[in-house]
């Protein structure tokens, strides 16, 4: 959440120029919460990825026997999934909230 709050506040200006032109709150809330779903689709995609491997070193020892399972993989892409959006929302709405005379004016 924090990652996107700063987000909105880098683009403050952006916000008031889209908003100026005549974009709606729905498109202004779109673009967050489209952008905090593919931020953690990625987080989601590394963490498989370290997890795939750490199971494969797992196994290479020898010590006992790791598998990663298909379940586990979709489990972990929509936790992914849902925490992007819940912690996107109240961004997405603080965006889309700004009054554009006011974003333009932002520093």
């Amino acid at each position: 959440m924090n990652i996107m709050l700063v987000s909105v506040t880098e683009r403050t200006r952006e916000i008031g120029l889209r908003k100026a032109k005549g974009a709606r709150k729905v498109d202004i809330q779109t673009q967050f919460l489209l952008e905090a779903i593919i931020l953690s689709l990625a987080g989601g995609a590394i963490g498989i990825a370290v997890g795939v491997g750490i199971a494969l070193l797992v196994n290479a020892s020898g010590v006992t026997s790791a598998v990663v399972t298909s379940q586990s993989v979709m489990l972990a892409v929509s936790f992914s999934v849902a925490v992007g959006l819940f912690f996107g929302i109240y961004p997405a709405n603080h965006a889309a909230g700004l009054k554009p005379i006011e974003a333009l004016r932002y520093e």
